[in-house]
Formats: structure tokens, sequence, C-alpha cells
């Protein structure tokens, strides 16, 4: 596989971000709310070979995102919300001859909060680990490639059945530390890969005036009946700890997660990758001006695969040189240089074809 460098002109259009002060509130009486937001993301790749002036066009993701927010007070301390988060694809066909679902439900949820005892929720949300990993994604247009970003994957990204305990302040008596446990209900009627038995989980957070927060998260699932015949486990297990320092103009942020049994092995369909490992790291300076330059840098490794010939796996390497700068509220402008790590040169690389694309990304964001 040749070496080559991606071009990807995003323009993504945000109306506002998931729970964002910006969303639109449509409706809004004696602290009954109901609330607007979304994201239309326009999106062509184009690439070209390595010192090549040939530009080809890659592939069109254009989509878009809607959600809906919603809390109504019981009483003065009972109060319920829900949300539902919608994504569509346009590059899709109207009539689809393969029946490939172009539409998707991303976050779909509904609970109950009582004052200072905490909320519980149920349905499809984020997985426990996202709270530890979430640190991370500080620039929204940085695809990191992050294995423990992967949604309908036990309790990573997002998933379904997911019942959710949440308190913060410790029950009103410590300021700046919260927890949430969750509880995670077996997925059958799904491909193989992302199917998962039950589960439950936990994370810790605490939050300083100063600016920092440190967030531990971690999760526990039975394997699968099918998963069990040879394998030494028979449980998938994650953590992840995340740190971020968010004051004086500076955002750093750290994450390093691990797994056992939780990524598909690409060397064996029927197999997961023992272990996985995960470095991810960003710093970002903003300017007064509206400038703000920013650093990350992401690795992914898996272990003992069950693929004798490969112990060591590099599933993703990369480091993102990115800046955006921001006109006012409203409008910003953004650019993204992704250096893709791995070597065309590496056994595992060139055996499954994994992208050692360079890749750079621009585009304008507007947002209300």
């Amino acid at each position: 596989m040749k070496k080559s460098k991606s071009l990807a002109v995003l323009i993504p259009i945000l109306f506002a971000a998931s729970g964002s002060a910006n969303a639109v509130e449509l409706f809004n009486k004696n602290g009954n709310k109901l609330e607007l937001y979304g994201v239309v993301n326009p999106n062509h790749n184009f690439s070209n070979k390595f010192l090549s002036t040939e530009i080809t066009s890659k592939e069109d993701n254009t989509n878009s995102i809607l959600g809906l927010a919603g809390k109504i007070n019981i009483t003065d301390k009972l109060s319920s919300y829900a949300k539902i988060e919608y994504k569509t694809d346009f590059f899709m066909p109207e009539d689809l001859i393969d029946k490939q679902q172009p539409n998707t439900v991303r976050l779909g949820y509904a609970g109950l909060k009582y004052g200072n005892w905490g909320s519980i929720d149920y349905g499809r949300n984020y997985g426990i680990i996202h709270d530890a990993q979430s640190l991370i994604n500080h620039v929204p247009y940085i695809n990191n490639n992050s294995v423990f970003g992967y949604n309908d994957n036990y309790m990573l990204g997002r998933n379904n059945s997911l019942l959710t305990y949440r308190n913060h302040n410790i029950f009103g008596m410590i300021d700046g530390v919260s927890f949430a446990l969750q509880y995670q209900d077996e997925n059958k009627n799904r491909s193989s890969k992302q199917q998962n038995s039950s589960g439950w989980g936990a994370s810790l957070k605490y939050e300083s005036d100063s600016g920092l927060t440190a967030v531990g998260s971690c999760f526990t699932s039975d394997r699968l009946p099918s998963d069990k015949k040879d394998l030494k486990s028979k449980s998938v297990d994650s953590y992840g700890l995340g740190f971020k320092y968010d004051a004086h103009n500076i955002y750093i942020a750290a994450f390093y997660g691990a797994a056992r049994n939780l990524t598909p092995d690409p060397a064996n369909s029927k197999n997961y990758i023992n272990t996985t490992e995960n470095i991810e790291a960003i710093a970002e300076y903003n300017f007064e001006s509206g400038f703000h330059p920013s650093l990350s840098y992401l690795d992914s490794k898996g272990h003992n695969s069950n693929d004798e010939n490969l112990n060591e796996l590099n599933l993703s390497k990369q480091i993102n040189i990115s800046t955006r700068y921001e006109f006012n509220k409203n409008v910003s402008t953004y650019m993204n240089y992704q250096i893709n790590l791995l070597k065309d040169s590496n056994t595992f690389v060139q055996k499954y074809k994994i992208p050692t694309d360079n890749i750079i990304g621009a585009g304008v964001v507007y947002q209300f």
C-alpha cells in the first residue's frame, strides 16, 4: 500500500452543540423547558498520492444531527427529563436497494431527578467510560479514531439498554465530587460484533475551582456464550483515567484507557484483542484575539492478539496540529492537519490495510 495524503474539506454548520447554552429554546414556562440543538455537516473528502498533483474524490459523508432535550418539574424537588438525538446521512439515495439504514437514533433516554439524591435514567446513552474519555474530545472536528470512542461496544461511546444513576456533590455534602453508577442489559438483536451481555460500571469525578478535573471510569461485563469457547477470560473489562486543566486561557487534557476482550480482532472475525491500551493528550491556548491553536496526540495499541504471528497491533497513531479563529460567539473558522504515524512497512498495517493517509481539514462553523 502506497503512502498517500488526503485532503478533507469539511464545512459544518453547527446550530448548537448538545447541551450547549446556545441551544434554541422552544418552550420555557415555570421551569419546564424544551430545547432544540443540531448540526448540519457538509463533508467531502479529497485525496492525492504523495507528491502527486492529481486529486481524486474519495467520498461524501454529509450528515446532520438534531436533538431535543426537555425537562418537566413535578414537585419542588422532583423533575423528569428526556433527550433524543437523531442523525441522518445526506449522501444516501432516497430509495435504498440494499435497505441500508441511512438514519439513526444516537441518543434516546428519559429519567427522574430528585434534589440532592441524584438522577436516574434509562435508554440509549453514553457508556460510563465516556465520562473519562470525553475530556480529550475538546476539538470536535478532529477524528482521532480512538478505540475507546467506539459506539455500540459495551460501555464505550453510545449504546443501548443503559440504566444510569448520577449524583453531584455527594448528596450535597462535598462540593466538586460526583459519581455515577451504570448497568447495561444484554443486547443480542444486532450484528455479532455489536452484541453484549449484561454488566455494570462506575465513575468518580473531582472538579476544583482552579480548573483541574480528574475522572476515573471502569466497567465489567459477562462475555457472550459464543465468545467463551476458546478464551481464557470469561469477562470484558475496561477502565479509563482522564485529567483536565482548563483555566487562564489554557486547556490541557490527557486520557489513558485499558481494556480486555473489548476490541474486535481484525486477525480473526470471531475473536477479540486480548488487551487494548490507549493514550490521548491535547493542549490548546486561547488568545484573547479569538485565535485558538492546539496540538493533540493519539496512540492505540493491542497486545497478545489471537494471530500468533502478531503480538503487538498498531491500531492507530497520529498527531493533530489544529487552529481555529472565532470571529464572534456564532462564527468561527478552523484548519486541522492530521499526521498519521503508522508506517506502511509495519506487518500488521500491511496485512490488514490500515490507512496511513495524512489528512488536512478546513471549514467554517456557524452556530446559534
